[in-house]
């Protein structure tokens, strides 16, 4: 059966090329849709991400890294004091007013860590020296975010302004980004400081190493007696930012939808092409019924042109991806194409094949032997 089902499909050509394209298509769309949601949700939380550590403390209401508040050095002591505790790092993170040089004004976010080996801030590919950022009022920022800062494609020691500051590009990042698109712009923790006028020894945030994982519960509760902050695990507390940009702005629904709307059309196409063949072939299959082919020989016939239609097209999909991934970084899109951007995409082709079948395999299981004598 898998000889004449593969041999119907590759016959008629017409109908082969709109099905592969019809698959392909959606196929690729929902790698592509999948990957962008992928690559946003990356972008909202990958300083967390980057930075690491096991716990976070953070001032208490906080909803997400964007919305940071001062708080003083004494949860800092407080946390240093516990033994589980191996390291605790100070992070800013503060958005900031930019001028731009031709005098026009925009908004930013500026970064700065306490620096610790094989924990590199800004992390990548770095044009320039990173050590370069120690100096007064030196900034980095992303090739992405050239034109919006009014920058040329070679930045490095040109100016701009920083909440009335001048600052001066040390380093070049590249793709780091951030969801609201505002441009990231590391530094050092002095640097910061005086950028968001911070007083000494304040910070933002405390990122915590645990000397050992299974004391952070331990560590939370006995840290309760802190009155205005709070402990939240690292992984959790990306997974609450991702959430709330992503899910919360409406982009995962609109994502979604779409990638949902492209598998919809791929199903008609596969399915009124599938139905077709099975019309065209349905003498044959008559044939094969009275001579004592089993219903689920018959269905076989079906379930290998699908097979084919779905491997093919998730191939020439999968193809379109990578072409469509490369465009899309030009234009400041991330499409995340993982492992497990990849095992979706061919779940949900799969899945649109086999349910765009359902017609054609009914209509196998319905022929009549009868129909031979006809």
């Amino acid at each position: 059966m898998r000889r004449i089902a593969i041999r119907s499909i590759l016959h008629d050509r017409g109908k082969l090329v709109a099905s592969l394209l019809g698959v392909a298509l959606a196929s690729a769309l929902g790698f592509v849709q999948i990957g962008l949601y992928r690559g946003f949700a990356q972008s909202a939380s990958t300083v967390i991400d980057h930075v690491g550590g096991d716990l976070w403390a953070l001032p208490k209401g906080i909803g997400v890294i964007d919305f940071s508040q001062v708080i003083s050095v004494a949860p800092r002591d407080l946390l240093l004091s516990h033994p589980c505790v191996a390291d605790v790092r100070a992070l800013l993170y503060g958005f900031a007013f930019i001028q731009r040089p031709s005098g026009t004004r925009s908004s930013g976010v500026v970064v700065a860590v306490e620096p610790r080996p094989g924990r590199a801030v800004p992390w990548g590919e770095v044009g320039g020296d990173v050590s370069d950022l120690s100096l007064p009022l030196r900034v980095s920022v992303d090739r992405t975010d050239l034109a919006k800062l009014e920058l040329p494609p070679q930045p490095l020691g040109r100016h701009f302004e920083i909440n009335s500051l001048q600052v001066t590009v040390a380093a070049v990042t590249s793709g780091i980004r951030s969801f609201t698109l505002n441009p990231y712009m590391f530094t050092t923790l002095t640097n910061a400081r005086r950028l968001l006028n911070v007083g000494e020894n304040e910070s933002m945030y405390y990122v915590i190493d645990l000397a050992d994982k299974s004391c952070g519960p331990r560590l939370a509760a006995w840290m309760a007696q802190a009155p205005d902050v709070e402990l939240v695990d690292a992984a959790a507390w990306s997974a609450k930012t991702q959430d709330y940009w992503v899910t919360g702005s409406g982009a995962g629904a609109a994502l979604a939808f779409t990638a949902v709307l492209g598998l919809v059309v791929g199903g008609v196409i596969v399915g009124q092409t599938l139905y077709s063949m099975t019309k065209e072939h349905m003498l044959e299959l008559a044939t094969l019924k009275a001579i004592g082919a089993r219903p689920h020989e018959l269905a076989g016939f079906v379930a290998w042109q699908v097979l084919f239609l779905a491997v093919s097209g998730v191939v020439l999909g999968l193809l379109l991806t990578l072409v469509l991934r490369h465009v899309l970084e030009g234009a400041g899109l991330t499409v995340v194409v993982s492992s497990k951007t990849v095992g979706m995409g061919i779940a949900a082709t799969v899945a649109m094949c086999c349910i765009a079948s359902v017609a054609s395999l009914a209509a196998v299981l319905r022929v009549e032997a009868a129909r031979v004598l006809r």
